[in-house]
């Protein structure tokens, strides 16, 4: 879409629609938490555990309860090092939902109006002031004094100027001015989106690091 098209209406709300379809919602979606035995049965049922396991039932037949000793302290471990590097992860991505906006002001149909930040999509027109949270990656076209934290996300403590062409992120704050712009990813695909996926994948890496490790110890 052609951002001066864009700029005078703003997507219709039958656009906005389709969109969203297309898109999904505007969310980083945290998978409901488990029960307990079921993280354990999870972490039970990897093929190295269930080995371990018939290692371990060989081992006590055998009455050697020195390497059986051994076999239940790794996969005690390993099983808890994995619900630990699991619930981290859930936790990282509930840090990441609060940085979401409340609210998300938009140009729909040449008329201004407030919307959930789930309904926001790409290529809706975003209407940016002081105090705001940036509902989702925007390419700005129009600048005004503006200027954005962007901490959340960068660890820069010192706010940034942005100018017409700049690109506002995700979960960010306009500290001054106002500006407009338009929305190119949200969800999953926006800023926060990708550290959110990059988060579940360092944990995951890391667990299966720390169970390899205690498996060549054993």
């Amino acid at each position: 879409m052609i951002v001066q098209q864009t700029t005078a209406r703003g997507l219709s709300t039958g656009q906005a629609a389709l969109a969203q379809l297309e898109h999904g919602p505007n969310t980083i979606l945290a998978p409901r938490p488990p029960a307990a035995w079921r993280r354990v049965l999870v972490q039970l049922r990897d093929p190295m555990i269930l080995l371990l396991i018939a290692a371990a039932v060989l081992t006590a037949s055998l009455r050697d309860l020195t390497d059986l000793t051994v076999i239940l302290v790794v996969v005690v471990l390993n099983t808890t090092v994995g619900v630990v590097q699991e619930i981290r992860a859930e936790h990282a991505l509930t840090a990441l939902n609060r940085l979401a906006a409340p609210d998300a002001t938009v140009r729909r149909g040449e008329q201004t109006t407030v919307v959930p930040p789930a309904e926001v999509v790409p290529d809706d027109v975003a209407l940016l002031q002081t105090g705001d949270v940036v509902p989702a990656d925007v390419k700005v076209f129009e600048a005004v004094r503006l200027q954005v934290d962007e901490s959340a996300l960068t660890g820069e403590s010192v706010p940034v100027e942005k100018a017409s062409t700049d690109e506002l992120y995700a979960g960010t704050v306009i500290t001054r001015g106002r500006g407009t712009g338009l929305v190119t990813r949200t969800g999953v695909d926006s800023a926060l989106g990708k550290i959110a996926s990059l988060l579940s994948d360092r944990e995951q890496v890391l667990w299966q690091s720390l169970r390899a490790l205690t498996a060549n110890q054993a």
